[in-house]
């Protein structure tokens, strides 16, 4: 189950970003690029903003992957996450 913390903070800065809000249309599994959430310039505000804030190097080559969902982004970050000093 995703971290309901990270979740919130990743949904909430995709939505300041992207000018968007999640709801009935867009979930955390739609595709973001296909629903014109996301173009190539998000992504890579996207990847700089999960990189200084969690340490995790999404990558460019990920863009064709699986993460173009928040949920999918959410359990890649979690799963990648270098834990803190605090254990977390």
């Amino acid at each position: 189950m995703p971290d309901a913390t990270l979740t919130a903070e990743l949904q909430s800065y995709l939505e300041d970003e992207a000018l968007f809000r999640f709801g009935d249309e867009i979930t955390e599994d739609t595709d973001l690029f296909k629903a014109g959430v996301l173009d190539s310039f998000g992504y890579i505000s996207l990847m700089n903003h999960v990189h200084e804030r969690y340490g995790v190097e999404l990558g460019e080559d990920m863009l064709d992957s699986v993460l173009v969902s928040l949920r999918a982004i959410v359990e890649f970050v979690e799963a990648s996450a270098v834990p803190s000093a605090d254990g977390r």
